[in-house]
């Protein structure tokens, strides 16, 4: 399709802010390596279970997708998270090395061995309330943390060390703790944004203040990554930020999933540092596939209008906003749909004008070249916004609970009603005589 405009003149009038010089970091890496936590933090998003061989399908798609390091699960948990674990380990995977996740507990680690990882993730809150919940003091963690590491690299396994809370830790103790991973032989470190408190500002912050006590001082022995949780809608604005700074290994869960309001989504986060000249290793036109599998997995309904994979996301009603994109598509769409494996779509309704419906008559009729009068023009624009707005808004709402009823259903976890009835079968023996329900004669 030709378009009103060509690319060349296209560069002349759109500006680019992220282009000006010193507007980003003249230090931010040209190369990340996406860690992505689909199957272990997303998993942990709330009634969602992923069976032994949708992990395998997801863990395929992330690597053929150019994904680099894959969190599977946390073995120490139960007998079946090591078999889990253990048969994601015996699968091929050609670009990603795959990780199990442990406590710095000596159990902890020997299950991950158990599971014949070759790298692991050791992770531990740092903040003030944590050890004091955990009955710590800094110099005790300390400790901990340094026996966990030199018991994983004595068992040739390669370390990556995440402070949990770091963000709610005090600068100092963040320091020493990350100095002393690093001087134990933790191959990488995270930054553990575990609440999502961060802004962007603090990010900057944060990221410059661990680079330059830490990163540099310790000569790069160390890359350093960024973990954030959406509580604030900020992770994936965080994790740019972070990237922007120095974190190498930015985390990411596909679709955004995960904990309470979830993580930095991974189609975002690749979409922006691609587009900003980072490169991610990730093949785009996979995103919308992985998207499309992940939901149908995790059965969590994106929102209409998520960023990228969201199914209105590239989709136009407006009558302006159709005649612009039939200008040129960058008109009102940042990149090409095509890009990332989908089309767009325009929609007939009440924001439609004249342009659109003559579009839908070329595209659905096939009709070219139709010399149609002003006044039939206008009859078939106000008949369609006529059959939108007309349409009984009381049956839409009626469809929606049923849609919303039906999603509480499939998000449901264990009810009271089924919890008790499991706790009285194993529980009866060690119930009072007196609390038991009398027999009848």
């Amino acid at each position: 399709m030709s378009y009103k405009f060509t690319k060349e003149e296209l560069s002349k009038l759109l500006f680019d802010y992220n282009s000006l010089k010193d507007v980003l970091p003249t230090y931010k890496p040209s190369k990340v390596y996406i860690w992505d936590e689909t199957l272990r933090d997303g998993e942990q998003s709330p009634a969602v279970f992923l069976t032994l061989d949708e992990k395998i399908h997801l863990s395929k798609l992330l690597d053929e997708a150019g994904v680099k390091l894959i969190a599977v699960g946390f073995p120490a948990v139960s007998k079946s998270q090591k078999d889990i674990v253990r048969a994601l380990m015996k699968e091929k995977h050609d670009n990603a090395s795959i990780l199990a996740i442990a406590r710095p507990k000596k159990e902890d680690i020997d299950a991950c061995i158990d599971s014949d990882a070759k790298e692991i993730v050791i992770f531990m809150p740092i903040s003030d309330f944590f050890m004091k919940l955990l009955k710590l003091d800094e110099e005790k963690e300390l400790s901990i943390i340094e026996e966990a590491i030199i018991c994983a690299k004595d068992h040739g396994l390669k370390v990556n060390w995440v402070s949990e809370d770091c963000t709610r830790a005090k600068l100092d103790h963040i320091f020493n703790v990350f100095n002393t991973a690093i001087d134990t032989g933790a191959d990488r470190i995270i930054i553990g944004d575990t609440v999502g408190v961060l802004t962007p500002y603090s990010t900057k912050f944060l990221v410059n203040q661990i680079m330059e006590n830490v990163i540099r001082k310790n000569k790069n022995k160390a890359d350093i990554g960024i973990h954030c949780h959406d509580d604030f809608g900020l992770a994936t604005c965080n994790t740019i930020v972070g990237v922007f700074e120095g974190c190498v290994y930015p985390h990411t869960c596909v679709n955004g999933y995960g904990e309470r309001a979830g993580n930095a989504a991974l189609e975002e986060v690749v979409l922006i540092l691609e587009r900003n000249g980072i490169d991610t290793g990730i093949k785009m036109d996979k995103l919308m596939e992985l998207s499309e599998i992940t939901e149908k997995y995790f059965n969590q309904p994106l929102a209409l209008n998520k960023a990228i994979v969201g199914r209105y996301a590239f989709s136009h009603e407006s009558g302006l906003h159709i005649a612009g994109i039939l200008a040129h598509p960058l008109s009102y769409e940042p990149i090409n749909p095509k890009i990332i494996g989908r089309r767009r779509k325009f929609y007939l309704g009440k924001g439609s004008g004249s342009h659109s419906i003559i579009n839908a008559i070329k595209e659905k009729i096939k009709v070219l070249d139709l010399d149609i009068p002003d006044e039939i023009i206008k009859k078939i624009v106000a008949a369609v916004k006529a059959a939108h707005e007309e349409s009984s808004k009381e049956d839409v709402q009626k469809s929606f609970q049923i849609i919303k009823k039906e999603l509480d259903n499939i998000s449901k976890g264990v009810s009271d009603k089924d919890f008790f009835k499991i706790v009285n079968k194993y529980a009866q023996p060690y119930v009072p005589d007196e609390f038991k329900p009398k027999k009848k004669n």
